[in-house]
């Protein structure tokens, strides 16, 4: 369901996806380390599943979902930036 909602076709989410743009980010120096921690956990739909399924408990499944949303919006907010994506 999280998947669904943050990677609907057209989407900012499914466009950092589909154009390879976290993958572009983390290759960015510029980016640091923390920002890189929070990305690589939705670089690609296998990495966001596998960090998902490794939660233990709900709390720790909250947790780790919001931690997606925040990654989706920060790769949004880096990719527009730096002119990737066009600002919706």
């Amino acid at each position: 369901m999280l998947h669904q909602q943050l990677f609907q076709p057209g989407g900012t989410g499914a466009q950092l996806w589909e154009l390879s743009l976290v993958s572009r980010l983390l290759n960015d120096p510029a980016i640091g380390d923390r920002t890189s921690g929070l990305l690589a956990v939705i670089e690609t739909p296998e990495a966001m599943e596998a960090y998902l399924l490794r939660s233990q408990g709900q709390d720790d499944l909250k947790r780790r979902a919001k931690r997606c949303v925040e990654a989706v919006q920060e790769a949004g907010r880096l990719a527009c930036a730096r002119g990737w994506l066009s600002q919706e």
